[in-house]
């Protein structure tokens, strides 16, 4: 005996016969594909949206002033080493 999630499970869905048919389900599934796209355009202007109005609106820092004859960094001294050609 099987259970009805085995039968939903295995079944393989056919092609309608019927050209009224395929042509119903075909411009369905090109609504469904429509509208998925629509709504991630959507999704992503409210995301960027969202981070602009974020970055507007959260903390308002002040950054220290910097002298303009002072240049700030870590830097490495790597000494020169002669290249050897060789082998």
């Amino acid at each position: 005996m099987r259970s009805i999630f085995h039968r939903l499970l295995l079944a393989r869905p056919n092609k309608p016969r019927n050209p009224v048919l395929k042509a119903v389900f075909s411009v369905l599934g090109l609504f469904f594909l429509f509208g998925v796209c629509v709504f991630a355009i959507f999704m992503g202007v409210f995301m960027l949206i969202a981070s602009f109005l974020l970055k507007r609106l959260g903390k308002k820092t002040t950054p220290a002033p910097s002298r303009a004859d002072v240049l700030d960094g870590e830097y490495t001294v790597v000494d020169k080493s002669p290249i050897s050609l060789s082998r």
